[in-house]
C-alpha cells in the first residue's frame, strides 16, 4: 500500500469522489485503445485485457472478503499458504493464468459489472465502518478505507500509468 495512512479518506463522499475520478481516468485511457492494442501481450508484460481482468479480480476479492465475509483464500480461490505468506505476486500469477484465455468482451463486461457492484457496496458504508480495522490480505489489520483505497483508486492509477507509459514508449 502506497498511500500514507493519515491521508486515507474516511469520509465516504471524498472516498467515492477519488475512486470515481481515477476510475474515469483509467477508463478514458483504455477507451483510446483499439482491440489489437488491448489484447496484445508484449514479452514479459500483461496485455491491457489482462490488466482489466486483474483489476476486476481484486475488486471481486474486496467485495467477497470485506462485504460478504468470505475468508481471503476462498475469496481468491488460491491455496491457503499463498494467503498466509501474503504473496501478492503469487496471487497475481494465479489470477493471470485463470483469466489469460478469456475473451475481451467477457473480461470487459466483468470489469465494468464488478466495479458497479463494488460502488454499490461502498455506497452503504459510513465513516465509522471505513475506520474499522479489518484483515484483508496478509497479517496486519488496517482500516477498511485503506484496503478500499489500495484495491481501487491507487490500483487504477498504477495500471493507468503503466498503460500510458507503454503507449508513449
Amino acid at each position: 500500500m502506497t498511500e500514507n495512512p493519515e491521508a486515507i479518506p474516511t469520509d465516504p463522499d471524498i472516498l467515492h469522489a477519488r475512486i470515481h475520478a481515477e476510475w474515469e481516468a483509467f477508463a478514458a485511457v483504455v477507451a483510446t485503445l483499439d482491440e489489437p492494442h488491448i489484447v496484445r501481450r508484449d514479452e514479459g508484460e500483461w496485455s491491457v485485457k489482462d490488466i482489466l481482468a486483474h483489476i476486476a479480480a481484486w475488486e471481486k476479492f474486496l467485495i467477497a472478503n470485506q462485504f460478504l465475509g468470505i475468508p481471503a483464500q476462498e475469496a481468491l480461490c488460491v491455496p491457503p499458504d499463498v494467503v498466509e505468506r501474503a504473496s501478492e505476486d503469487e496471487v497475481n500469477a494465479i489470477l493471470f493464468e485463470r483469466n489469460r484465455d478469456r475473451t475481451l468482451v467477457d473480461v470487459q463486461t466483468e470489469w465494468y459489472e464488478t466495479h458497479r457492484w463494488l460502488m454499490s457496496e461502498l455506497a452503504k458504508l459510513d465513516e465509522e465502518r471505513l475506520k474499522e480495522p479489518t484483515l484483508c490480505f496478509g497479517v496486519e489489520p488496517r482500516p477498511l478505507a485503506q484496503w478500499i483505497v489500495f484495491n481501487t483508486y491507487e490500483h487504477y492509477s498504477d495500471h493507468r500509468r503503466m498503460i500510458e507509459k507503454r503507449r508513449v514508449g
